[in-house]
């Protein structure tokens, strides 16, 4: 009975250890429990002039406001609406100048909108960025348009300045719109290597090899998130007036180690 006793407790902490092996925890997370927290997001205004690209660089429609960003319920909401003047009004948010990371596992959990000439995105851009975009890359985990609701695309963008900038896309395509119910998309990246995900089933992945002649730019320093709702643009296309106001939701956004999606499991 004894030694029946000694072996039930080896096999019990045998398996505690590969559960705390297998089993990661976030190293940074936002579960929109409570107000917008100013310590971690900046809210994005207007529509991109002040930047010298307006439109945003893709002629895009809106003008970001703090009126189109709410939290509720534990949820992150961005909405593109008309507002009394008829222009379009969305929100953006991002990390930049407060949480970046280099390599890792990040996800979140988005509900994605209806409404056609819509483009929210999820996407991630170099801290202190010295030169133009795209030479020191672009990351985007996740972006959809309603002119094609079947289809989520994972994107990263490098190259020389426009207009000989370059992408590498992965596309995935479905008989059922993405849009109306929750979805976990994420990337998988550490060195020379981004890989996308929804649901924790991989689509998609780039390399270096992948990208040829262009340079891998993308492990040269840490990268901030970005959450938006755009309208229209060289993506989003024609916007429809009556498909507005439009939302979508974001219930939470975790970043995990490195090691966590190659030698384990996100909680």
């Amino acid at each position: 009975m004894l030694c029946r006793r000694h072996l039930l407790m080896s096999l019990l902490l045998i398996m505690s250890r590969v559960h705390a092996e297998t089993v990661c925890e976030p190293i940074w997370e936002e579960d929109f429990t409570g107000p917008l927290d100013r310590a971690t997001w900046n809210v994005v205004e207007g529509d991109g002039c002040a930047e010298g690209i307006c439109g945003w660089g893709n002629n895009e429609a809106q003008s970001y406001d703090e009126a189109g960003v709410s939290v509720s319920g534990g949820i992150l909401s961005l909405t593109a609406f008309i507002d009394e003047q008829g222009q379009i009004r969305s929100g953006k948010l991002t990390t930049a100048g407060m949480h970046s990371f280099k390599h890792g596992y990040i996800e979140a959990r988005i509900r994605l909108p209806h409404g056609r000439g819509l483009w929210p995105a999820f996407w991630m851009m170099p801290e202190g960025q010295r030169y133009g975009w795209p030479l020191e890359g672009e990351i985007d985990i996740l972006e959809w348009t309603g002119h094609e609701p079947h289809r989520i695309i994972g994107a990263i963008h490098f190259g020389d300045l426009p207009p000989d900038n370059v992408h590498y896309s992965e596309t995935l395509r479905t008989p059922a719109e993405w849009s109306g119910d929750f979805h976990i998309y994420g990337i998988e990246w550490s060195a020379e290597r981004i890989a996308w995900y929804v649901n924790n089933r991989i689509h998609g992945s780039a390399t270096p090899n992948d990208i040829l002649p262009w340079p891998w730019v993308f492990d040269d320093k840490s990268f901030y998130l970005i959450v938006n709702m755009a309208v229209g643009g060289t993506l989003g296309g024609e916007v429809v007036p009556e498909d507005l106001p439009a939302t979508v939701e974001f219930d939470w956004i975790r970043v995990y180690p490195e090691e966590c999606r190659t030698g384990g499991s996100p909680r």
